[in-house]
C-alpha cells in the first residue's frame, strides 16, 4: 500500500543506505495478500488505464470520449504501449474497453481501492488546491480488505 507520508522517511532516516530502496525511503509495502492484489491489478491481462493516468484524463471525459471515438475508427490489431508488458493483441472495441470508466461516468478502477486510496487522499488532501476536479469524482476501487503490512 502507498505511503507517501513521514511515516516511511522517519524509518528510511534508520537506515539510510540505499540496500533496501531509494535512500532507505519505502513507499510501497507488500503484505501477505500480495499475489491476490495482483491478481485483481492484472485480471487476466485485460488492457487498463493506470490510476494515475485515469486521474488526469478523467478531468475532461468528453475530451477522451471525442478522442475514442476518432481512435476506434483505425484498423489496428495490437498496441504497444508506454508501460507494462507490450505489444497487446487489441483491436479499436478491446482499446476502448480499457476507458470504461470514461463510458460508466464513474472514476471507477479495477484496482483494489487500498492500492488506489493514497492517491485519492492526495487528490482530496493536499492537491485539492491545485487539482482540476474531475466531474467523474475521486478515484474508487473494489474493496478488497488488503491488510497493511506490519512496519519492519
Amino acid at each position: 500500500r502507498g505511503d507517501l507520508g513521514p511515516g516511511p522517511i522517519l524509518e528510511a532516516l534508520k537506515t539510510p543506505t540505499y540496500q533496501d530502496g531509494w535512500g532507505g525511503w519505502k513507499p510501497f509495502s507488500w503484505g501477505e495478500d500480495e499475489a491476490r492484489d495482483f491478481e485483481t491489478f492484472s485480471a487476466g491481462g485485460k488492457p487498463t488505464v493506470l490510476p494515475i493516468i485515469q486521474i488526469i484524463l478523467a478531468r475532461d471525459p468528453d475530451e477522451v470520449q471525442r478522442w475514442l471515438s476518432v481512435v476506434s475508427k483505425w484498423n489496428f490489431k495490437r498496441v504497444v504501449p508506454m508501460h507494462l508488458d507490450a505489444p497487446l493483441a487489441l483491436n479499436p472495441s478491446n482499446f476502448g474497453d480499457a476507458f470504461e470508466f470514461v463510458r460508466s461516468g464513474k472514476n471507477k478502477v479495477r484496482f483494489c481501492d487500498e492500492d488506489v486510496q493514497f492517491l485519492r487522499e492526495a487528490e482530496e488532501g493536499f492537491l485539492n488546491f491545485s487539482v482540476y476536479k474531475s466531474p467523474l469524482g475521486t478515484l474508487r476501487g473494489e474493496k478488497c480488505d488488503l491488510r497493511k503490512p506490519p512496519r519492519s
